[in-house]
């Protein structure tokens, strides 16, 4: 039986992108359980929507929001809409990205180039921009980046997604240096094999997924909501003096 979360996170508002499904998806029903106002978006409308019915049923409070983090002004209104639903924004979880194409390294193009670093660093960017200033405004705030344990390490066939996941990491520090004295914390997490449609997506086969999540020291993957309950430790008070910092939850592959 699982128990119930504590509600450290009562009275606050939080924005997650690419909540329609995975990591995303059990973080904002994490932070909703833990008693936050959550603005759930994707481009998926029917997966955000049977998400938001889902937190409701809960007793929770959540309100969908379809946009793109590809396009600056669904994110300018993404933020805006946040703010304008709720009063404010606290929390923003930008887990919104795409994997691209693993491909060798010479086979790589420009348009998986684009495609790759316009979502996962491009519209990482805007999100954090939009959401500091409003953050600024009102004097507080946490960001939390979805990176990558491929933003610490490397992996063959994966150049782009690795750099993109580096450039996350490189914007997490520089933000948190230049906001941490005006009261807004930024960090990332750093996930490892976690069982998502995204590690099924990745992977040539079942069986190679399995072999690689048997490589950790646990002999397993996660599973989303370990992920989604280390974001909602880094949104929460609990970790006021964390600032800067990718958080490793890979189950010890990358020390291994």
């Amino acid at each position: 039986m699982t128990s119930k979360p504590f509600k450290t996170l009562e009275g606050k508002v939080a924005l997650v992108t690419g909540a329609s499904s995975g990591i995303g998806r059990a973080t904002a029903i994490e932070l909703a359980r833990r008693g936050a106002k959550v603005v759930a978006s994707a481009r998926r409308s029917s997966e955000l929507m049977a998400l938001v019915d889902e937190i409701k049923s809960e007793g929770f409070e959540a309100t969908a929001v379809v946009a793109d983090i590809n396009v600056e002004q669904d994110v300018i209104e993404l933020v805006d809409t946040t703010v304008s639903t709720y009063g404010r924004i606290d929390i923003a979880f930008n887990n919104a990205g795409t994997e691209g194409e693993f491909t060798p390294f010479i086979d790589q193009t420009t348009e998986i180039y684009d495609q790759i670093f316009n979502a996962n660093v491009r519209g990482v960017f805007w999100s954090m921009k939009y959401q500091a200033k409003m953050m600024l405004a009102q004097g507080s705030g946490t960001i939390i980046n979805n990176a990558s344990m491929g933003g610490v390490i490397g992996f063959a066939n994966a150049g782009l997604y690795i750099a993109s996941k580096h450039a996350v990491l490189g914007l997490t520090k520089t933000a948190s240096i230049e906001l941490f004295k005006q009261g807004i914390r930024v960090n990332a997490v750093n996930p490892g094999i976690i069982d998502t449609p995204f590690q099924d997506r990745i992977w040539p086969s079942s069986e190679a997924k399995d072999d690689f999540a048997a490589s950790t020291v646990p002999g397993r993957a996660g599973v989303a909501r370990e992920v989604a309950a280390t974001v909602a430790f880094l949104a929460s008070d609990d970790s006021s003096f964390v600032s800067g910092h990718g958080l490793l939850i890979d189950g010890g592959y990358s020390i291994a």
